[in-house]
């Protein structure tokens, strides 16, 4: 038997021959369903499809008068943005985020999700509540606002849920979440912990989530979704990265066990739009210079792939450059403009971060030359009074030496 050096094994793998049966095995058994994981070539013919399927409704769920909610981190508000952009919502008497968004606080965990919903269907006393918003402020739970979101959700249609962090923190007396890390005046070390919530208790909100739908909501559909963008800071003591890693993979195991409880409804009331892996698997690029927005192709792409499949063709065009003298805007503009191009996306991706990086630069070269004939100006107007200082400076000395003159003349004539 031919010798095999050690290293060839390492590599190979060689089976033993005494172990191996003579008979033909032949093909593995694959069953009626499996998808291969797509190659680049088939990534770039088909495009997000291929990480799509099996996700899609099959017919759109929102036309124009359907009253859409999109509700957590700041990606879903690409998509607030280009409904309203579009003339959704048309059939809300008020504007659906009044309710919701006034707490100017992003519900990004399904915990908070939950007690909201929670909250607005007196499932909870208010009073165990501590809700702060990002700027710090504290917000009661009154009975106005409970009736505000109640209502929102009871005349809303299609409820997008973008999902964003496992990482959560918590009021032990009360065992309710809290929106985020406290204030060191509101924060008690006895009293509020931090937590990295698991699989099975990301389910259980869920499960709460959908049986008040069931019970109150019946009509509602829910469209979930992972938000890409990761955590700006972990209270772990580990790198945000990995952290960040961990808390998304949490809420996407606790996400499809949840939709595989309820096979039965899922693509009729219940939905899963792939974004964060659209934004994970097929961009190359796909996070701006602070490593945690994406670029504005991003969004808009994913935003022009989900209008492909859940929104009615019938839109209303928007006015091109609405949002660029809006502060703020600009950014969203551009958003928006990408969603209006659905073809080639893959392969436009460099181009326009290439394109976006070279309006960056003459945006800065701009601010330089802007800058550089300040700093001209104030070179000339330096220049212009060193020459009056030189100038006051001659005259001045001519002066001193009159007034030495006429001292030694009034010295000599005293004498």
């Amino acid at each position: 038997m031919q010798q095999i050096d050690h290293k060839e094994k390492l590599i190979n793998w060689p089976s033993w021959q005494n172990e191996v049966t003579p008979e033909f095995i032949g093909k593995w058994h694959l069953g009626k369903i499996y998808n291969q994981y797509p190659e680049k070539q088939q990534l770039r013919q088909e495009g997000m499809s291929a990480i799509a399927k099996g996700w899609l409704p099959e017919h759109p769920i929102i036309d124009l008068d359907t009253r859409v909610l999109a509700v957590g981190s700041c990606f879903v508000r690409n998509f607030t943005l280009w409904l309203a952009e579009h003339g959704f919502n048309r059939a809300f008497p008020d504007s659906p985020y009044n309710a919701l968004l006034r707490f100017n606080a992003d519900f990004a965990s399904p915990a908070v999700i939950a007690q909201q919903f929670r909250w607005a269907f007196d499932e909870l006393n208010p009073e165990s509540l501590l809700w702060i918003d990002k700027n710090r402020h504290l917000i009661a739970a009154t009975d106005e606002g409970k009736k505000a979101v109640r209502s929102t959700l009871e005349q809303t249609d299609v409820l997008i849920l973008t999902l964003g962090l496992s990482e959560i923190w918590y009021d032990k007396a009360s065992g309710e979440p809290l929106w985020r890390a406290l204030t060191e005046k509101t924060y008690d070390p006895e009293r509020h912990v931090f937590r990295v919530e698991s699989t099975a208790a990301t389910i259980e909100w869920l499960e709460c989530i959908e049986r008040i739908r069931q019970r109150h909501l019946p009509k509602m559909k829910i469209v979930y979704m992972l938000s890409p963008s990761p955590l700006k800071t972990t209270f772990r003591p580990v790198s945000a990265i990995t952290a960040n890693s961990v808390s998304k993979a949490i809420l996407r195991a606790a996400l499809d066990e949840f939709l595989r409880n309820h096979e039965a409804i899922l693509n009729k009331q219940l939905f899963y739009f792939p974004s964060y892996e659209i934004v994970t698997s097929f961009f190359i690029d796909p996070f701006r210079e602070d490593n945690r927005h994406l670029a504005p192709i991003v969004p808009g792409s994913i935003i022009a792939f989900f209008a492909k499949y859940f929104c009615e063709p019938s839109l209303m065009q928007r006015n091109d450059g609405s949002l660029t003298n809006i502060p703020g805007g600009e950014m969203q503009e551009r958003v928006m403009r990408h969603a209006a191009v659905t073809e080639g996306t893959q392969s436009r991706e460099l181009l326009v971060r290439i394109a976006e990086l070279e309006d960056r630069n003459g945006d800065l070269q701009k601010t330089c030359d802007e800058r550089q004939a300040v700093i001209d100006e104030l070179d000339a107007a330096a220049k212009e009074r060193l020459d009056l200082i030189v100038q006051l400076d001659a005259v001045a000395r001519e002066r001193l030496e009159l007034i030495v003159k006429l001292d030694a003349q009034l010295k000599s004539a005293i004498k």
